[in-house]
């Protein structure tokens, strides 16, 4: 269900997402409001579900985490639930999409080598339920864009 944002919701969203450590009171300037006036309404962007988080963005390579890829998954349908429970425990798993098409899963895994890698798709692998996979190793980031232009 979408939800209808003023400009100052707007405003608000981008800024936090430029920097979710943005103070109100900068915010509250550049809008031309008072900085509780901010505050209520980033509590209200949180009751209703518009932001969901304030987290640090970590940078893999930084962290040691320098290989990430892509792992496409094939699934039997019937227990698809289960290849599910079993992803979403898996730590390399960093993103995990449900899509259409031939694959059910589309996994992003950040990992700190090539045998890394090779271990969890091996895992991956060896579920029951998942009948195939297909792996892309990522060569360079090209854009990523963790907010939504509004």
């Amino acid at each position: 269900m979408s939800v209808d944002l003023d400009d100052l919701d707007q405003l608000i969203i981008t800024r936090l997402q430029e920097n979710a450590r943005t103070p109100f009171s900068k915010i509250a300037k550049e809008a031309g409001v008072s900085e509780a006036t901010v505050f209520l309404r980033v509590k209200r962007l949180r009751q209703i579900g518009v932001v969901k988080a304030f987290r640090a963005i970590v940078s893999p390579s930084k962290v040691g985490k320098s290989l990430t890829a892509f792992i496409l998954v094939r699934a039997d349908p019937r227990k698809y639930t289960e290849v599910l429970s079993v992803v979403r425990n898996l730590v390399e798993v960093t993103e995990a999409y449900d899509v259409t098409g031939p694959y059910y899963l589309i996994l992003r895994v950040d990992v700190s080598n090539k045998e890394s890698l090779a271990k969890v798709i091996d895992l991956i692998g060896a579920v029951d339920g998942v009948s195939s996979t297909e792996t892309a190793i990522v060569l360079k980031e090209v854009k990523e864009n963790v907010g939504i232009k509004l």
